[in-house]
């Protein structure tokens, strides 16, 4: 897992992501991850995924990337991990330093990669219905 060397880069990521000026190979996970720790420390979880929703299919059409069913945003990954965010920040705290919180979280078993497959059946987690619309995961409740 890469870390970020300093909040001034994962600000410009943000920035670039909203703005859709973030190359297509900078949208890793980590920067998933970190775009998702930025947005639950300004709002609410509903309000962060109604965001996050519109700004990833917004980023995915501006630079050529998938925007239709099969592949592109997905919408019970998204929540997931947005879920798993609030969840980590509920126990770290969303006043610690920006820097801090995103690269604690990238260390954490809470950060890999396969983490949904904990949660979901693999057939479950990456079928048209998980992916235009929310489905709870089967194999263990998240909290």
């Amino acid at each position: 897992m890469r870390l970020f060397d300093d909040e001034t880069t994962i600000e410009q990521l943000v920035e670039r992501f909203n703005s859709c000026t973030l190359p297509a190979e900078a949208w890793t996970h980590e920067a998933h991850l970190a775009m998702g720790i930025w947005y639950l420390r300004q709002y609410t979880l509903t309000q962060a995924m109604l965001l996050v929703r519109q700004r990833i299919i917004l980023f995915n059409h501006s630079v050529g990337g998938p925007i239709g069913f099969e592949r592109g945003y997905h919408e019970t990954l998204t929540w997931f991990w947005l879920k798993t965010i609030e969840g980590f920040l509920n126990e770290f705290g969303r006043q610690q330093p920006l820097l801090d919180t995103c690269n604690t979280f990238l260390k954490s078993e809470l950060a890999d990669r396969n983490r949904a497959l904990f949660f979901y059946k693999n057939d479950e987690v990456f079928s048209l219905e998980a992916r235009t619309y929310l489905i709870q995961p089967t194999l263990q409740v998240l909290v």
